[in-house]
């Protein structure tokens, strides 16, 4: 239970999609939905459902498409001001929706892909240093495939998995990411630690005002994963470790499941 440790903890959550569970596809596709009642019936049902009369954090999941960003600025503006939201982010949106949003109710932190092999948000690092938000790096392991765990026998249920249809789940994957994981797993080696913690370590290590946020299913990857920020790269090891990224060749990874707009 987390309500005796409630003071203890910060405590985040999301709002803005739903599963189409009228789709026969599987797993079910995502729908965005930013309508104002429905975020802040969401929050209620959320501070419900954890106990709790606030959230700590409380992040848009995706943009929706019907919903400028200012309107949604407004509503959290309005929660932050009831006392039943500290703070508010967004994830996967764009440059212009972030600024456009901020100016309306400062965003403290942006959840995005970021990892090793996903590194396309790297453009908005600077925007995010600008206007002082946190960057919350999901999916740091592009979906485990850094952390070494995982070869050309892994499987993963198509119905229930994403990562079955994933790019760098498949067969072929595995030969393309050969030289680069042989690397990293040298690297890792070196400081006797796991290829996850130098990972996670490589991605603290771009600005400190990153955070990364793994998936963990059990309390030996919790264990593993924190202990990354004992993992001490120099500027120089960064940097090799980058430039291999953009030398050697590796697969494509999964950029996240495609979202429509909710029918009204």
């Amino acid at each position: 239970m987390l309500k005796p440790h409630r003071h203890d903890i910060v405590l985040a959550s999301k709002f803005g999609i739903e599963f189409d569970l009228t789709s026969p596809k599987l797993p079910h596709p995502l729908v965005a939905n930013a309508d104002p009642k429905k975020i802040k019936s969401a929050l209620e049902g959320s501070l419900q459902r954890l106990h709790t009369d606030y959230l700590d954090l409380y992040y848009q999941h995706r943009p929706d498409p019907r919903v400028e960003p200012e309107a949604v600025a407004e509503v959290m503006a309005e929660l932050i001001k009831e006392g039943k939201i500290r703070a508010w982010g967004v994830s996967e949106a764009p440059a212009d929706y972030i600024r456009r949003a901020h100016a309306v109710c400062p965003i403290s932190a942006v959840q995005n892909r970021y990892s090793m092999l996903a590194r396309q948000h790297e453009a908005l690092f600077p925007l995010l240093a600008e206007l002082n938000i946190g960057l919350v790096a999901f999916s740091p392991l592009a979906n485990g495939i850094l952390s070494g765990s995982y070869d050309q026998n892994s499987h993963f249920d198509p119905k229930y998995d994403y990562r079955a249809n994933m790019p760098q789940f498949q067969q072929e994957s595995y030969a393309q990411n050969q030289a680069l994981f042989a690397l990293l797993s040298k690297i890792a080696q070196e400081h006797e630690v796991t290829m996850a913690q130098l990972s996670l370590a490589w991605v603290m290590a771009q600005a400190p005002w990153i955070v990364p946020i793994s998936g963990n299913r059990n309390l030996e990857r919790i264990k593993e994963n924190a202990g990354a920020v004992q993992v001490k790269l120099t500027v120089k090891e960064v940097n090799a470790i980058t430039e291999a990224l953009e030398r050697l060749p590796h697969s494509a990874v999964y950029g996240g499941a495609p979202t429509k707009a909710h029918a009204d």
